[in-house]
């Protein structure tokens, strides 16, 4: 059931870029058109909200790449994002653009960031709850 939000979202993710590659009307690409920066703010939430419901589907699972650490939802994210940026070279009505990449990167890492942090408190919020039971248990046997 983990997988369900992300498969869904992956879908329509899908079916934004096909709209895009066909050059097909599609409202959020015209919605990203009539906004200022629309074309990176989307790119920077579209990708960053795949990396974090994939993050979630993975439960955080994280792979070695070299030294670094990365979880799997944004190693996954970030493959996608390239192949997808660079399949835009494929197709007369798209453009590769650099920045585009960035932005996906900038998504990226906002939901590594806010991963990281929701598992440090949820850790936190455990460790607490553990405690008080034992303070509760300690106060009962000891009355």
């Amino acid at each position: 059931m983990r997988w369900l939000p992300a498969f869904a979202f992956f879908s329509f993710l899908i079916w934004v870029i096909v709209a895009a590659d066909s050059g097909a009307p599609n409202y959020f690409l015209q919605l990203a058109g009539s906004l200022p920066y629309g074309d990176k703010i989307g790119h920077v939430l579209l990708f960053g909200a795949l990396a974090l419901l994939l993050n979630y589907a993975t439960k955080a699972r994280q792979v070695a790449l070299g030294p670094v650490r990365l979880y799997l939802g944004v190693v996954l994210t970030l493959g996608f994002a390239l192949l997808e940026e660079g399949s835009q070279l494929l197709f007369p009505s798209r453009s590769f653009e650099l920045l585009d990449i960035l932005a996906d990167l900038l998504g990226v890492t906002l939901a590594t960031i806010a991963t990281s942090c929701f598992y440090q408190l949820r850790a936190r919020y455990r460790r607490r709850r553990v405690a008080l039971a034992q303070q509760t248990d300690d106060e009962t046997s000891a009355g």
